[in-house]
């Protein structure tokens, strides 16, 4: 995928929020800037000690943009630290998760490709604050958290039993 920096500053800035919607994934803040059925484009905005925890996603690739701040992530295993103005890719399959230990609020801006459920994902976990639920309603979307104690999942619990 090829992204400039112009088109990611375009639908940030001159983007509106799609239908005016506005989401609290988790603790953090996502706000749908764009979709089509080749990509979702979303900002974000992640309150200090918010995490998204370790994921992957079945039939997409995601990315991130920092703007500002500063994450830890693990990507397959390995520990990272990244911020403002770093591009990052999450292939399809990988296992990743983001982690705001920097004191402050991050902002940044993914995208995934393709689309497939991922918008109707986040209008499903809209205010879910119960982490079974979040795991049962991402599985049915294709995007499989990591359990505790356990392997990284590429599929549903069905699927990993």
């Amino acid at each position: 995928m090829s992204v400039s920096a112009r088109d990611i500053d375009r639908i940030v800035n001159e983007a509106k929020p799609v239908g005016g919607m506005v989401w609290n994934v988790m603790g953090q803040i996502y706000i749908p800037k764009q979709v089509d059925e080749k990509t979702i484009w979303w900002e974000a905005i992640m309150p200090e000690e918010s995490y998204i925890p370790p994921h992957s996603h079945s039939t997409q690739d995601e990315f991130l943009y920092i703007t500002e701040g500063e994450l830890q992530m693990i990507l397959d295993g390995k520990e990272f630290v990244a911020g403002a103005g770093e591009v990052l890719p999450f292939p399809k399959y990988s296992t990743h998760a983001l982690f705001n230990n920097s004191g402050e609020t991050v902002k940044g801006v993914f995208w995934a490709e393709p689309t497939n459920k991922l918008f109707d994902l986040f209008k499903a976990l809209h205010n879910v604050a119960d982490a079974h639920e979040v795991i049962r309603i991402s599985d049915a979307h294709d995007i499989h958290f990591q359990l505790p104690g356990e392997e990284p999942r590429t599929g549903p619990l069905a699927a990993a039993e």
